[in-house]
């Protein structure tokens, strides 16, 4: 092997090789802002991590919405007819949450366990829906679930 091809095979592994870091690096970091999205029957199924964040669907169980002592933090149960999730929110839910509303939750779940929610967007008929919610609202509904308030359409 000439001294010009041994260059060449150099600058071309080093090239591969700082990809790779690169690519290792930016899946590293992505990681951590990955959201699951799943249900409560998921959930009840399959457990969860407490380290990772989750994005949890169904529909506000009736009877459940309750004012926490510090006036600012809310709990309440979402369901998807077969399992329950508790939630925590301290914050000011949406003018659309009310029992019986389908909601999305983002947030991890601690010790309890309960699933302490960052961000509550409750649906709106403008708004993207992912498959996955609108199928397990559409099982709520298809088993007369009592916690739906009306149709709920996605």
């Amino acid at each position: 092997m000439s001294p010009t091809q041994k260059k060449r095979l150099t600058v071309i592994a080093l090239v591969v090789l700082g990809m790779s870091v690169a690519t290792f690096l930016a899946l590293q970091a992505m990681q951590s802002s990955i959201e699951y999205f799943r249900t409560p029957t998921q959930l009840a199924s399959e457990g969860f991590d407490p380290l990772q964040t989750y994005r949890v669907a169904g529909l506000v169980r009736k009877g459940t919405v309750r004012k926490l002592e510090d006036g600012v933090t809310q709990r309440f149960d979402i369901t998807d007819c077969e399992n329950d999730v508790t939630v925590q929110y301290t914050g000011i839910l949406p003018d659309l949450f009310r029992e019986g509303q389908a909601i999305v939750t983002v947030g991890k779940f601690n010790a309890e366990p309960a699933f302490i929610a960052s961000q509550v967007l409750a649906k709106h008929d403008e708004n993207y829906v992912p498959n996955e919610a609108a199928d397990a609202v559409m099982l709520a509904q298809a088993n007369k679930c009592d916690d739906a308030d009306g149709p709920v359409k996605y």
